[in-house]
């Protein structure tokens, strides 16, 4: 979140510490001054919405053109001489739940305007309408470390503060990014703006905190409790409503029409004045309780102010982890092996935030929560439940649960699902057998993760870029009582596969769509969010396939896919849909009839039945205590409010285990049937896995919200 209005506070009122700069002619400039290399650091979280640029977003993203867009900005930056460092963020602190859930929700709403504005036809405005395509945050790392060659680090949560003292300690240049805070760190002297970026000309803005200073008439050491006393992460500005109006006498007429909050440009200025009139930097940190009097009204709350300067003091003594070369980590501990991989941007984030005992989570996706289609996130929360299993056996303290802060439709997000791991059949590896086993080992973990009968397909012998997005389809159309896609919705994923067009970015550019069709969109979600899934589960597996053969631009483009899917929907032959290609209609049925032998039998038709204590009606009032959970395989009219989960059904039960954390312990569980002994990877069974289901949530929004809302900065979206 950063400081609270600072930004345009400095954008709007401030325009001696906020002006107009090149960042190749300060690079040159640099070098020729120092000759040294311009080391730039970069927050690439905040990178995303930038760098994704005008490319469709509402398909399910277009790859091909991401990676080009990276690649150029790279190109733009090093022809200057400049090296570039990226980091990327973690988990979200729990000290950060609530703006994180307040976040999730705040997308919802924008989610289901650019749903309305699908179903009634109207156009999405570049500039006005966006939203991070699922898989975003995941792959970018990928593209700067594996295809370009940078060094790319992943932190145990928010980056912002590590950034701040990389670029100290390794006397960078400048940092490049989004986020207030980084005028408040004591860093390096340019601080430059990725939103204001130019990226063929590199003309940005640069934030001059030294400027901000004497503007201000304060110094350096005085930017924390700036920070604190105009509201930031840990001290909110709600909570300072008081001392403002009254300390600082700022009167409610200034506040904001809709807030009750008063603008930077008269708040900022009063808080300088307010900290000149304090004691030394040095004599005020020894006496918090007189500033939490003062500004609390409570001595006892100094442990805020106490904690919000700590915030910012950089530790510039330890040891840098992210600069150390370790070859040989064979004989390390598993959690120290998962930590340097984690650093290193080599697992994902979840693996990691997982064996630290921390909760799993999963953002708002591009689904519609009106339609009768499940949600990628429980979908896919019986893989995890797999990947658990793997993780427990390596934790020493012990992995009972995984809370889940997950969004889907039905959530509150007021409490995570605590998911229980489960064993495969034949029982579940441990991380180190994975990770210093044989490649067979690691694929047959993999193999039994999506799916027993995958086995007795020839899915290895597939070209490799295609074995994970047909594993992603078997999974979805074989692990659940019926399968999630249509038969024509799989020809048309199968058919962008394998296009032609897919693999040429021009072709691509020039492919223009006729329509947007709501369900493709969510179908489109589904599939990326499995894609993160498997990536999570091949980091646990250790990689039995190529990682540059898992990510989306080897197989998918967004916009690819929903052309061949309004084709298939229109009527059109697997012959057409394979552009009469025989070599495409070859590979496309071998895949099918990967999948197809092994889908579930249509369920029995069913006789309509009166609404009576042994059926009851399918649509019960909403609220209603008779409510049961809507299958995702009906054709239900949809509220105006997202209905709960589908997917999550009393009939047939589910294998996941799932307890909701109403009461913030662990639930007593039933038990499952034993683990089966017969497995390809033999063993015997490892006990008995309880299972749950989480009592149904209130929907986390009442009514579809129908008003326009602008695009939001990406920092700390992630999926």
């Amino acid at each position: 979140m950063g400081v609270r209005g600072l930004q345009s506070f400095l954008e709007s009122h401030c325009g001696q510490a906020c002006y107009n700069i090149n960042i190749g002619k300060v690079a040159d400039e640099y070098t020729k001054k120092t000759g040294k290399t311009p080391l730039i650091v970069v927050d690439g979280m905040s990178c995303l919405r930038k760098l994704y640029g005008k490319l469709n977003w509402i398909c399910g993203g277009q790859w091909k053109g991401y990676v080009d867009h990276i690649q150029e900005f790279y190109k733009s930056l090093t022809a200057h001489g400049i090296s570039l460092v990226f980091f990327f963020d973690g988990n979200t602190p729990e000290r950060k739940r609530e703006t994180w859930t307040h976040r999730r929700l705040e997308n919802l709403k924008d989610v289901m305007n650019y749903f309305s504005l699908i179903k009634t036809n109207k156009e999405l405005e570049y500039g006005k309408h966006f939203f991070l395509p699922t898989g975003l945050a995941a792959f970018t790392p990928i593209i700067f470390k594996d295809v370009l060659g940078c060094p790319v680090f992943t932190c145990l949560d928010e980056c912002d503060k590590v950034v701040a003292e990389y670029a100290k300690k390794n006397g960078a240049m400048g940092i490049l990014g989004q986020d207030s805070d980084y005028v408040i760190y004591n860093t390096a002297n340019y601080y430059f703006s990725i939103n204001h970026l130019n990226l063929e000309t590199l003309d940005t803005v640069m934030y001059d905190r030294l400027a901000l200073t004497r503007v201000l008439h304060i110094t350096i050491d005085q930017l924390p409790v700036l920070s604190c006393l105009i509201g930031n992460d840990v001290i909110h500005q709600e909570d300072l409503l008081l001392f403002h109006q009254h300390s600082l006498k700022i009167s409610s007429h200034h506040h904001h029409r809709h807030s009750n909050r008063p603008p930077p440009e008269i708040l900022i200025p009063k808080v300088a004045t307010f900290i000149n009139n304090q004691p030394s930097m040095e004599q005020l940190l020894n006496q918090l309780p007189v500033l939490a009097r003062a500004v609390f009204r409570d001595e006892n709350k100094c442990h805020l102010l106490s904690e919000g300067i700590k915030m910012y003091k950089l530790d510039l003594e330890s040891q840098d982890e992210f600069s150390q070369k370790i070859e040989d980590t064979s004989n390390m501990d598993i959690m120290d092996r998962v930590r340097l991989r984690h650093i290193n941007s080599e697992l994902g984030r979840h693996l990691y935030t997982i064996m630290r005992g921390e909760s799993y989570e999963s953002s708002t996706t591009l689904e519609d929560y009106s339609s009768n289609l499940p949600s990628g996130a429980i979908v896919f929360q019986g893989l995890r439940s797999k990947i658990y299993r793997i993780l427990q056996k390596s934790v020493k303290d012990g992995l009972t649960q995984v809370p889940e802060w997950c969004m889907y439709s039905g959530s509150t997000l007021k409490e995570p699902d605590l998911v229980d791991p489960v064993e495969l059949e034949g029982g579940s590896p441990s991380l180190e057998e994975l990770w210093d086993g044989d490649k067979d080992l690691k694929w047959r973990t993999f193999v039994d993760c999506v799916h027993p009968s995958l086995w007795e397909t020839k899915i290895r012998s597939l070209p490799p870029h295609l074995v994970v997005p047909v594993a992603i389809l078997f999974y979805l159309q074989c692990s659940n009582p019926k399968p999630i896609l249509k038969d024509w919705e799989m020809n048309a994923m199968i058919a962008a596969f394998l296009s032609p067009i897919r693999q040429d970015i021009n072709l691509i550019r020039t492919l223009a769509l006729p329509r947007i069709d709501a369900r493709a969109v969510h179908v489109a979600a589904i599939f990326m969010k499995g894609l993160v899934n498997f990536y999570f589960l091949l980091a646990a597996c250790d990689f039995p396939v190529d990682k540059l053969n898992i990510v989306p631009w080897a197989f998918w483009d967004g916009k690819v896919f929903h052309h061949y899917y309004l084709r298939a929907k229109s009527g059109s032959k697997i012959e057409d849909l394979c552009e009469h290609k025989d070599v495409i209609l070859k590979q496309f049925l071998e895949m099918k009839g990967m999948i197809m032998p092994h889908m579930p039998p249509p369920a029995p038709l069913r006789p309509p039945t009166s609404c009576s204590p042994d059926h009851p009606s399918r649509s019960p009032t909403l609220g209603s205590p008779s409510k049961k959970p809507r299958s995702p395989y009906t054709n239900a009219t949809p509220s105006t409010s997202p209905p709960n989960t589908p997917g999550r059904e009393q009939n047939p039960p589910t294998t996941l285990a799932i307890t909701k954390n109403t009461l913030g312990g662990k639930q007593s569980r039933g038990s499952s049937p034993a683990v089966s002994p017969t497995s390809p990877r033999g063993g015997k069974p490892h006990g008995k896995m309880g299972v749950h289901k989480s009592p149904q949530p209130k929907s986390p929004i009442a009514k579809s919200a129908a008003a326009k809302s602008p695009a939001k900065s990406p920092k700390k979206m992630t999926s």
